[in-house]
């Protein structure tokens, strides 16, 4: 392979990283792609943790994360202008068991020169407050070590960043979309606002179970998605390209300007079709956002307008907690109901035929585009 291709390649691989579908990358694995690109997560985390447990002040501790991964990004990320670096089989256990001991042994030997995030209660009667701290070392670290590995694999942060940016774009159609959804998800939901049974139900419930139930109608919105994609059988692979198709679709990319060899689509392996439908998902779960906090600030005026003080205690029964005013019940109550109206707004455009035109179908044609330089890509290096 000469030099200059092998470049082109690299900056292509890069590419992908940046729209948000890794798996197109050829021979993407563990080892040489996913955990490489991991270490700038792995790392601020790990100073997190451990500033954490030495009982540095939150927002500090969160500064220093966020500087070290800023550190790190560029040479893991290829920003430096060089291959990102590759794993051997023993640097992945190497990597694996390293922020492993930093997280269960670390936390331990910096609770005993500074002690004072975990108290001595929480140790019962055993009092050894240096293997509870290991255990939540474990525990954190497990969970950052799965989070950062399937963020990572699939593209998750560039495709929230894709998603925004998109959003950041098209602000003037924001209210447009207002315009469009909204009555639509009121019709179901106003109702529910004025109904005294929910208004006691929120004021019991905690913050953590309302947060809980935001995250099972996050979990419906990727499945809808799933079954919108799979189960109409959407194929955004899409009908053969022309060669003029190809060099269209590589302008703006490492690309644009190369001869382009000619190239088939292929089927796409379960993995790449999992990176495009993780795409999908984010940029509706953005939209439904979008949608829900439209309806959560809608909600708050309401109550606001409507519901005096006196309304409020006979629904929830007794004198409301209040936050800068109003009941506590009131924010809950908007939260949930607003997630309710999100989640109906983006399966209603994914399956009703007017809305899917206009919101969903730009969605599915903005990925045929990565697909179709994912051909090219293959086909010079079958050429290499």
């Amino acid at each position: 392979m000469s030099g200059s291709l092998a470049a082109t390649l690299n900056r292509t691989e890069r590419w992908f990283v940046r729209a948000a579908l890794p798996q197109m990358i050829a021979d993407f694995s563990a080892r040489a792609q996913v955990v490489p690109r991991m270490l700038p997560l792995l790392s601020g985390a790990t100073v997190y943790w451990l500033l954490q447990v030495a009982s540095v002040p939150t927002f500090l501790t969160l500064v220093l994360g966020l500087l070290v991964v800023a550190a790190i990004w560029p040479f893991t990320a290829g920003l430096n202008g060089r291959r990102p670096p590759r794993l051997s089989r023993g640097g992945l256990i190497g990597v694996a068991v390293f922020f492993g001991v930093l997280f269960v042994v670390g936390g331990p030997l910096v609770h005993a020169a500074w002690p004072g995030a975990f108290s001595e209660e929480l140790a019962g009667p055993s009092g050894d407050v240096s293997l509870i701290v290991g255990l939540a070392g474990l525990f954190i670290y497990l969970a950052v070590f799965a989070g950062a590995y399937l963020a990572t694999a699939y593209g998750v942060v560039a495709a929230l960043r894709h998603a925004l940016g998109d959003l950041a774009k098209g602000l003037a159609d924001v209210p447009r979309s207002f315009g469009r959804s909204l009555p639509v998800v009121l019709f179901g939901t106003l109702f529910l606002f004025f109904t005294g049974e929910l208004w006691q139900l929120l004021d019991r419930l905690s913050w953590v179970r309302v947060w809980l139930v935001l995250a099972l109608l996050t979990v419906i919105v990727g499945l809808a998605t799933w079954r919108v994609v799979k189960g109409y059988d959407e194929d955004p692979v899409g009908p053969t390209p022309t060669p003029q198709d190809l060099a269209e679709a590589c302008e703006g990319t490492p690309l644009a300007g190369v001869d382009v060899p000619p190239a088939e689509l292929q089927p796409l392996q379960h993995s790449q079709e999992i990176n495009v439908l993780v795409l999908l998902t984010v940029r509706q779960l953005v939209q439904a956002a979008v949608i829900g906090l439209g309806l959560f600030l809608f909600f708050v005026a309401l109550g606001l307008i409507t519901v005096q003080p006196e309304t409020a205690e006979t629904w929830i029964g007794h004198e409301p907690t209040l936050q800068i005013g109003l009941p506590v019940a009131l924010f809950k109550l908007a939260a949930l109901l607003a997630s309710f109206g999100g989640v109906s707004f983006s399966t209603t455009s994914m399956t009703n035929p007017d809305y899917r035109q206009e919101f969903f179908e730009p969605v599915l044609r903005s990925v045929r585009r990565p697909i179709l330089v994912h051909s090219v890509y293959q086909a010079l290096l079958r050429r290499s």
